[in-house]
């Protein structure tokens, strides 16, 4: 299962709107830069769609092959503001400085699923983050569009945190200078060296106690709740939690859910195994169905938009009657009387 992470879907897809802005300006159609990734443009577009580093990978490659111009990287990277990363960008926003939302930042990496692993040091006036690579993760490109794509997100995010203009000090890349260098003074005060022993930017040390316009204790506080449920998710995945990731993919299906050898070969596993070690968490593969609909019927019944003929087929009941008794067993209501109490709150 740990071997299947970059599969599943667990990271906030919030991003893929700014990608399909960043895309729309090069006039590239959705269909085009989400070729090979499995999504279809009306599958990102429900809040909390979640999405895989698979996924993730394959878009970046087409952004990369569509877009391909000196600096797209840095350009692409720029493109990437706060609010790709979701629930984690309210807390950050709502930081008491820039060093401490650079704090919250590292304790929910994570979510950020960076392939950089950032370490920071005090020199002087200076404050230093350097960089390398993560060794758990591969480019889903090569280095030097990774190494831009990171370091224009970050500026262009400092630049929202502060609510001011920003630009690097100083930059330090470990690759050789490219023929077109223009693009960098976008990041940097100062030329960048380039051939460096390893990667390293900074910043003005005083930068880090500067007051975050939008700090907000009480928001901060909610969101960052809400940040470590999404934490926990993730890490329950990367450890190989057969039950968190069977519920994830069952959560992305539509209509009729998979059976358990369809589900089997999803996880890349034989039926029987699949049985056996829900079994050992005491679980079973129906339960698991059972609760997915249950979820999802309340889910569609709180908005008001669908019938409950559509919301019984997005179930997977093979007709309303059916669905009708399963709603009535799990909740004691009908579901018409439950709908109606709840818009009745509203």
């Amino acid at each position: 299962m740990r071997d299947n992470f970059e599969e599943l879907a667990v990271f906030p897809g919030s991003e893929l709107e700014l990608i399909r802005n960043f895309m729309a300006g090069k006039g590239v159609a959705e269909t085009k830069w989400l070729f090979g990734s499995g999504l279809a443009i009306q599958e990102i577009m429900p809040p909390g769609h979640a999405i895989s580093l698979k996924q993730f990978d394959a878009i970046y490659r087409n952004v990369y092959r569509l877009a391909n111009t000196p600096g797209v990287g840095i350009e692409f990277g720029l493109a990437l503001n706060l609010s790709r990363w979701g629930m984690l960008s309210a807390a950050l926003l709502c930081a008491n400085t820039l060093g401490h939302a650079l704090a919250i930042a590292d304790e929910f990496k994570a979510i950020l699923r960076s392939r950089f692993i950032m370490t920071t040091q005090q020199k002087g006036s200076r404050f230093l983050i350097k960089l390398r690579p993560n060794p758990d993760m591969n480019f889903p490109v090569n280095e030097i569009f990774a190494y831009e794509v990171f370091l224009g997100s970050l500026s262009t995010q400092i630049s929202q945190l502060l609510a001011k203009p920003f630009r690097f000090s100083e930059v330090m890349l470990p690759y050789a200078k490219p023929l077109v260098t223009g693009h960098y003074r976008k990041i940097t005060e100062n030329p960048v060296i380039f051939g460096a022993p390893s990667a390293q930017v900074s910043l003005p040390l005083e930068l880090l106690q500067t007051t975050l316009p939008m700090t907000n204790r009480v928001t901060r506080q909610i969101v960052i709740s809400r940040c470590r449920h999404d934490l926990e998710q993730i890490r329950n995945a990367r450890s190989g939690d057969l039950v968190f990731s069977v519920r994830s993919l069952l959560a992305q299906s539509e209509g009729k859910l998979p059976d358990l050898p369809s589900m089997a070969s999803k996880l890349l596993i034989s039926p029987r195994t699949l049985r056996r070690r829900l079994e050992q968490q005491q679980v079973q593969y129906r339960q698991l169905c059972e609760q997915e609909r249950q979820q999802r019927a309340m889910s569609l019944l709180s908005t008001g938009e669908m019938s409950l003929k559509e919301i019984s087929e997005r179930c997977g009941f093979k007709d309303s009657a059916s669905f009708h008794k399963a709603f009535k067993r799990w909740t004691g209501e009908t579901p018409t009387s439950y709908r109606q109490q709840l818009l009745a709150r509203d």
